[in-house]
C-alpha cells in the first residue's frame, strides 16, 4: 500500500473516530445569557473541531497553520505558515478575521501574504478590534506551481476581546 493511500486511510479513521466522540459527548455550545462572560456583549461562539486537512493527492501543498492572540487591550494577530513540498511559483495566505454576532461569524477585514519562488510563507496581520466581541481567524493557504493551484482553510479558535 502506498503512503499516500496510508495517510489518507488514517486520516480518514481519525476523523470517523473524532466525529463519533463528539456524537457521544454531544453538540458543546453555549446559548444563553447566564453563559455569557464577564464583559462579552455576546454568548460565547460553539466550540468547534478544526482538523488540519490538507488533500493528500496534493503535489505542492504540505502543510499549513494558524494562531491568534491578544497583543494588548483590543489589538489581536493573527500568525500563519504554509509550507510546500517543493520551491513554487507562489505561496500563502489569506488572513480574514471574523467576529461572532451571538449567532453568525462574519468577515470583518483581510489581508493576504505571499512568498515567490520559496517552499515556505511565515507571516503575520494585526487587526484592533471592539472590546466585548469574540474573534476567530480564517486562513486559506495555498501553493502555486505553474497554473495548478492547491488550497486549504484553517480556523482558529475564538479569542473574547476586553481591555
Amino acid at each position: 500500500m502506498s503512503n499516500v493511500k496510508k495517510r489518507a486511510r488514517v486520516l480518514t479513521v481519525f476523523a470517523a473516530s473524532m466525529m463519533l466522540s463528539l456524537a457521544i459527548a454531544g453538540g458543546a455550545s453555549a446559548d444563553t445569557a447566564a453563559d455569557q462572560a464577564p464583559g462579552a456583549l455576546t454568548s460565547p461562539p460553539p466550540v468547534e473541531m478544526n482538523l488540519m486537512s490538507v488533500d493528500p493527492s496534493y503535489k505542492y501543498l504540505s502543510n499549513a497553520n494558524v494562531s491568534i492572540q491578544k497583543i494588548g487591550g483590543t489589538t489581536l494577530q493573527l500568525t500563519g505558515a504554509t509550507y510546500a513540498y517543493q520551491n513554487v511559483d507562489s505561496l500563502g495566505a489569506n488572513y480574514i478575521l471574523q467576529r461572532w454576532t451571538g449567532s453568525v461569524w462574519v468577515d470583518v477585514d483581510s489581508s493576504v501574504g505571499q512568498s515567490f519562488n520559496n517552499n515556505s510563507y511565515f507571516g503575520s496581520k494585526t487587526w484592533s478590534t471592539i472590546s466585548g466581541y469574540y474573534y476567530r481567524g480564517k486562513t486559506i493557504h495555498w501553493a502555486q506551481e505553474g497554473s495548478t493551484r492547491e488550497e486549504t482553510t484553517l480556523y482558529t479558535q475564538s479569542i473574547l476581546m476586553g481591555n
